[in-house]
């Protein structure tokens, strides 16, 4: 461009020379045209500035790992003038990983037109990815001057899943008792919502509970047996504590494993016949999110994303966590080969099925009478988590 600039200023020196030595009508207004012309490419320039706007498109608000998306640049112009070269940049930033890509398009921008560039990301960590639209030129005809187009949605965030592991998962785990369940056990309650039975009046049964319609038609006085509401109730743990002298590729690795773990039995658990939560501490404060639907799994695992390089879960936070409540399952995901959480999870547990999960490529055995102990390795997930009780 400077270049284009120092030939043109060669051309008006040189035009000026002109007019100097041959006194002439036709050099003076090949100079005043000259002269004119970046006025009017200016103008122009001008013109198409408030006349055009790009912005950025996505068909989705999520991905999964290795998903290719495609996302648009969409330039509409209302000036009826063409412009032969427009240049921008898109710049691509791994929020987690910290890889961050330019793409460089230069396209033409038509008179009266929308214009659409598609390109795609492909992104190979989960987590937050950035795409944000740079500053879009339009060069005029010769190139002496830009401008630059205004951007609306210049910003756009995409949510990467990790992969879904499909796990074979056994939900075999006994209910427990939930005033707010519609389903019944096979033994009597106190739920007044669902009666369980009805029989004869005894010594000692309340009053408020005789079935007077079922009585009056006969010499004996008849009660109402009431339900006992129960409902699968399952917790899921997770604690990732990164290993500080590997480098950060290996990092990365044990983080993408950790996340795809928690995502594949998150999925698993976010079933409707179960009431599932996934519970993390990110080093302020508690989390402890309801896994009511797939649905809500890209905004759970959105803020999982934000607090997993801040994670941490002592006795003390587990103990907060179980205090008071009743599971069928609760299963503790980690990567920490220690276990100091074990016997929390053991002794202070109330849950018919306990899990430990160790992701660690080492073999490891912990003393546990009531905690079903597993490690499984990165590689052999899927295999190793076969049969896992929910």
């Amino acid at each position: 461009m400077w270049l284009i600039k120092l030939l043109y200023l060669a051309v008006v020196i040189g035009l000026a020379v002109f007019c100097v030595l041959y006194i002439d009508s036709l050099a003076v207004v090949l100079l005043l045209c000259t002269l004119i012309l970046p006025v009017i490419l200016k103008l122009c320039l001008l013109w198409v500035k408030f006349s055009t706007q790009a912005s950025l498109t996505c068909n989705t608000a999520s991905c999964t790992v290795n998903e290719s998306v495609p996302i648009s640049i969409i330039v509409e112009s209302s000036c009826p003038l063409f412009f032969p070269k427009v240049y921008t940049s898109v710049s691509v930033c791994h929020a987690f990983s910290g890889k961050q890509e330019t793409i460089k398009l230069r396209f033409p921008l038509h008179s009266r037109n929308i214009t659409k560039l598609t390109f795609y990301v492909r992104p190979e960590y989960c987590g937050a990815v950035t795409v944000r639209l740079n500053p879009v030129r339009i060069l005029d005809y010769l190139h002496l001057f830009h401008t630059k187009m205004k951007r609306v949605n210049s910003e756009l965030e995409l949510l990467v899943l990790p992969e879904n592991l499909h796990l074979s998962v056994s939900r075999t785990a006994e209910a427990v008792y939930s005033p707010e369940s519609n389903l019944y056990a096979d033994k009597a309650g106190d739920d007044p919502s669902e009666i369980f039975d009805i029989r004869e009046y005894h010594d000692g049964d309340a009053v408020s509970r005789i079935h007077w319609k079922l009585s009056s038609k006969s010499d004996k006085l008849f009660i109402r047996e009431f339900g006992f509401p129960i409902e699968k109730h399952v917790l899921l743990l997770a604690e990732y504590l990164p290993e500080q002298e590997a480098d950060s590729g290996i990092q990365m690795q044990q983080a993408q494993a950790f996340l795809t773990l928690v995502y594949s039995l998150a999925v698993c658990a976010a079933k409707p016949d179960m009431t599932a939560i996934l519970a993390w501490h990110d080093g302020n404060r508690l989390h402890y999110q309801p896994l009511k639907s797939g649905e809500t799994l890209p905004e759970l695992f959105s803020q999982l994303y934000r607090s997993l390089r801040h994670m941490s879960l002592d006795a003390q936070d587990l103990h907060e966590i179980l205090s008071g409540q009743e599971y069928s399952s609760v299963t503790l995901l980690t990567n920490d080969r220690n276990a100091e959480l074990l016997p929390v999870l053991e002794k202070q547990t109330e849950a018919s099925q306990k899990n430990l999960i160790i992701l660690n490529s080492e073999t490891h055995s912990f003393p546990a009478d009531s905690v079903a102990v597993r490690t499984v390795s990165p590689d052999s997930m899927t295999d190793d988590l076969a049969g896992l009780i929910l």
